[in-house]
Order: structure tokens, then sequence, then C-alpha cells
């Protein structure tokens, strides 16, 4: 977050002629120990610290364009399709989505919610106090780490169970939702009344709906209990919710599948040019 820098701090970092504008990041105060509610000038302190970060960056990608073998793909052939056909690396993880629930769920309606739900923030949390740093309080980093292994291991647990759980009496079907499905059908033969459209319904949509929502909610019930978190602390482990679990889906979407979009070893996926 970005403030206005006050005279006081102007005084400590650096004489000023003019009001500059400050990053919310620590600073040592008056006594010399660091003090992260203090204001500092973006300039030199913040673009210091950017111009670092961009020549790691730019290091780091010259080390991979080095080592690391990027050849393009042959001409494209409209009359052969590639196997797997994957989306960009950043649509990866909705592709990942859109094989586990309905399509208009998984391409729609989850990445609409999660947009609406990261512009809200600003609206739910109005405080000034602690805006711009990081963490926010003393126990962000343990709701940030906890949330984050939290989300991570329910993301892979359920990839793995939609991947792995076999459909009783069908050969190669695999899933939650195929499964849900199958219990809907023996339902439905035994007199119960209920339609093929609610059956897709409650296997596509609702079931699905229901996973998603209880991981942010437990996690939330979580720090409520554990830390007592506050609006602001909550919202950190909801982010983090989201962080983690797009990196999951990338990373699995990128590197876990092969051939048929099947779950399998990097190594044992063969090139995409070949």
């Amino acid at each position: 977050m970005v403030a206005m820098a006050t005279p006081e701090t102007q005084t400590q970092a650096r004489p000023a002629t003019r009001p500059a504008r400050a990053a919310g990041a620590g600073a040592p105060s008056t006594a010399g120990a660091p003090n992260p509610m203090e204001k500092v000038l973006v300039w030199p302190y913040l673009v210091r610290i950017e111009f670092i970060a961009a020549l790691l960056f730019l290091l780091l990608l010259s080390v991979m364009a080095v080592f690391i073998d990027a050849p393009l793909a042959p001409l494209a052939n409209p009359d052969v399709t590639p196997n797997p056909a994957k989306a960009p690396w950043y649509f990866l993880g909705l592709q990942e989505l859109l094989l586990h629930m309905d399509k208009a769920l998984a391409g729609v309606i989850v990445p609409g919610a999660v947009l609406l739900g990261l512009a809200a923030l600003p609206y739910i949390d109005v405080r000034r106090k602690g805006t711009g740093v990081w963490f926010y309080s003393p126990r962000g980093v343990a709701i940030t780490v906890l949330s984050f292994v939290y989300t991570s291991i329910w993301n892979i647990a359920l990839i793995l169970i939609d991947e792995y759980l076999p459909v009783p009496g069908e050969a190669g079907a695999h899933g939650i939702g195929p499964i849900i499905r199958y219990w809907l059908h023996n339902l439905q033969a035994a007199g119960w009344p209920l339609s093929d459209q609610l059956i897709s319904v409650v296997a596509g949509w609702l079931v699905p709906s229901f996973i998603m929502l209880l991981i942010p909610a437990s996690l939330v019930l979580i720090l409520r209990r554990r830390w007592h978190a506050d609006t602001r602390e909550q919202a950190i482990g909801l982010f983090t919710f989201f962080v983690a679990s797009f990196l999951v889906l990338t990373i699995v979407g990128t590197a876990f599948r092969g051939p048929g979009m099947a779950l399998m070893w990097p190594w044992e996926i063969p090139p995409a040019n070949h």
C-alpha cells in the first residue's frame, strides 16, 4: 500500500523539499530497532529492493535459458490434434478444474467468484492500521504457512481421489462425480423420483461447489479457533488459499498431465512434438 510520508519519517530517511510518496515497508526507528509500522520513502528504499529483485529474476531467467531446452514445435497441422492439447500455463489451473466438474462451473463461475472475492477485500476490511505491512501481525506468517499447507493437502488429495477412485462395475471410470452419478442412478432405478437432469446438477454442480466452499470455510474456522483471527488475518488465510490452489492446479496441469490428460510422473510424459 502506498501512502504519504510524514515529516518525521522524511527527516529520518533523508532531507526532502517536497512531500514524497512512501511505501509501508519497515525502516529503522530513532532507537535503531526495526519498526514495521513506520513509513519510509519509496526512493531509494523501495526502488532499490525492486531493482535487486529484477536483477535476480533476470539472472534466473538467463540461467534457465542456458540449461533448459525449449525448442519450437513443428508447424501446426489441422489434421493432427496434439495429445494432450494444453492451454497456456496461466490457464492450466482452470483446465485442471475442467477435469473435475461441470465446464461452466469450472470455466466461468469459479474464476468469476474468485475475481469478485479479491475485488471485495478492500471493501470488507477498511481499517488503516497495519495497511501495507507484510503479514499484518506476528501471527500472519503462521497463518499463511498453515493456510498454504492445509489448502495444498486438500487439493492434492482431491486430485488423487478423482483420478484413482474407481466406479463400481464400470471399467475405466473413476472420480467423485461419476461415483455420485452411479449411486444416484441406482436410486433412480430403485424407484426414487430422480431425473437425469437432477443427477447431472448434483454430480456436476452441487457436490463440487460444496467441496470448494468446504475448504475455505473450514480454514476460516481453524484460524478463528486457533488464533482468534480478525477480519484481516482471515483475509490473509483466504488469499493464501487462492494462491495455493492456483499453484497446485497449475503445477499438476503443467508437469503431471500426459496423453489423454492422464495423471503421470513428468518423466513418463512423451515430448509434445513427438
